[in-house]
């Protein structure tokens, strides 16, 4: 009996598993979306992976973050792939937070609230992202 139960609840779980690697590969900035709703639909379904055991280095979130930019965003994900060293996920928090600034700044259509916020968001950034990260 224990073992139809524990069989059971496994396929279940590993159903959800692989729900949730599926999930986090086809998160997408949408146009209208900002850099930190983005960057939060990521977080949290990494967090969700977290939470049925899966973790999910760093370098795994940044690649998918940057793979899910929107097509404006291309000459930005070349010069991040262009380094010498790809930065964590922290550090491209904070960087893409930086680079919509400066876009909507160019662009005249960013507000100084809008601007603060997005700065206090991304100082808030690297506050529970220090889990590993391997999916697999």
């Amino acid at each position: 009996m224990w073992k139809t139960l524990k069989d059971l609840y496994q396929n279940k779980s590993d159903q959800r598993k692989l729900a949730l690697k599926d999930k986090l590969w086809k998160i997408k900035c949408e146009k209208g979306d900002t850099i930190s709703t983005y960057l939060n639909k990521l977080t949290t379904c990494r967090d969700e992976l977290g939470s049925v055991g899966i973790t999910t280095v760093d370098d795994y979130m940044v690649s998918i973050s940057l793979l899910g930019l929107l097509k404006s965003w291309h000459s930005y994900q070349d010069s991040v792939n262009g380094r010498e060293k790809m930065p964590d996920w922290e550090r491209l928090w904070s960087d893409l937070m930086q680079e919509e600034i400066r876009r909507s700044t160019r662009d005249g259509s960013s507000s100084k609230q809008d601007d603060e916020e997005n700065l206090a968001l991304a100082s808030k950034a690297g506050k529970g992202k220090g889990k590993a990260l391997s999916v697999g």
